[in-house]
């Protein structure tokens, strides 16, 4: 089994990789990644591999892992890079509201054009299946639990990127026979978040450099907060999908407001002996104001349920800051 990640570098390109190294059945995997969200920190983690600084220097290599500096908006690097490539798991975004708005030109050129890239190549090169990380802002702001089958209503470009490439993957799986699997993920969190509009990684920032925790609006805003680990199960999972396109919800199924998300924070860092203050601004244009969404299809059809409490998660992301272990 060979797998090209791109954006594997990032926060869940890096849990994903070292979870798929220890899987016998990948053969190979090449990451590509622009290096703008990693941390060389990431790539130490990995035992082995073969890096290249650019893609004009890359030559296939018998190293298990390869890792290469490169642009996913370059359709001929996406071209060149599925030869031989059995999944293609594409991770690499602009993730967020906020820039999605303040730059909407970048975020269409890295969510939409980079999809796309990707996706075509997939189809010129006969992958096997091409693996989508989407999210539940196609939605918009309806009212919760998220089914897959619900009205797509977004309210960022953001949202709009993501949709865009899920209708897409959907008609090149008719009409093209490549499939597909679409997989929304709900808000993760975890070890090598770095990305500085995930609010458990942006609390745990400022509570670590003794700053006020930043809630925007009155902190009734809902969302499903899922650890990483449980999330590349279902990436993996996900590789085995029978159906030609399909679209899962990777979630807990859990509302969690940012009063109760403070909470666990306060309890878990007493032990730390941290005392966190909170202080609130204005909602961002944008938000939805409540978000979770229901699991049950990826229940049934992959066998998949997440493991991790937020509370624990939680406790361990902060370990994982504060000792790096």
């Amino acid at each position: 089994m060979n797998i090209l990640i791109t954006g594997g570098l990032g926060f869940i390109g890096s849990n994903l990789t070292k979870y798929l190294l220890s899987k016998k059945i990948v053969k190979k995997i090449i990451i590509i990644d622009s290096f703008q969200k990693t941390s060389f920190k990431n790539i130490k983690s990995f035992a082995e591999y073969k890096y290249y600084k650019s893609v004009s220097s890359y030559k296939p290599s018998s190293h298990r892992l390869v890792i290469i500096k490169g642009d996913v908006k370059n359709p001929g690097v996406a071209i060149k890079l599925t030869k031989k490539i059995d999944y293609v798991i594409h991770l690499a975004a602009e993730s967020g509201v906020d820039i999605s708005i303040s730059e909407p030109s970048k975020s269409f050129n890295n969510n939409v054009v980079g999809a796309f890239n990707y996706l075509d190549a997939s189809r010129i090169n006969n992958v096997k299946r091409f693996i989508f990380a989407s999210s539940g802002a196609v939605f918009g702001d309806q009212k919760p639990p998220l089914t897959e089958s619900m009205p797509k209503s977004p309210i960022s470009p953001y949202g709009s990127s993501k949709l865009t490439i899920e209708t897409y993957s959907e008609t090149f799986s008719k009409v093209f026979d490549l499939k597909a699997t679409i997989l929304r993920f709900s808000n993760a969190y975890g070890r090598y978040s770095q990305h500085k509009n995930s609010v458990i990684s942006k609390f745990i920032k400022l509570a670590n450099l003794d700053k006020e925790l930043i809630i925007n609006g009155d902190g009734n805003h809902t969302r499903d907060f899922i650890h990483v680990n449980d999330i590349i199960k279902a990436i993996f999972l996900s590789l085995k999908d029978e159906e030609s396109f399909s679209v899962y919800h990777v979630s807990t199924g859990v509302e969690t407001s940012l009063k109760q998300l403070i909470k666990i924070f306060k309890d878990s860092y007493k032990k730390f002996n941290i005392t966190l203050n909170v202080t609130n601004t204005k909602e961002r244009v944008g938000d939805m104001k409540k978000n979770y969404s229901s699991s049950l299809k990826i229940k049934k059809k992959l066998g998949w349920s997440p493991d991790i409490k937020l509370d624990e998660g939680i406790k361990d992301t902060i370990d994982w800051y504060i000792n790096g272990k």
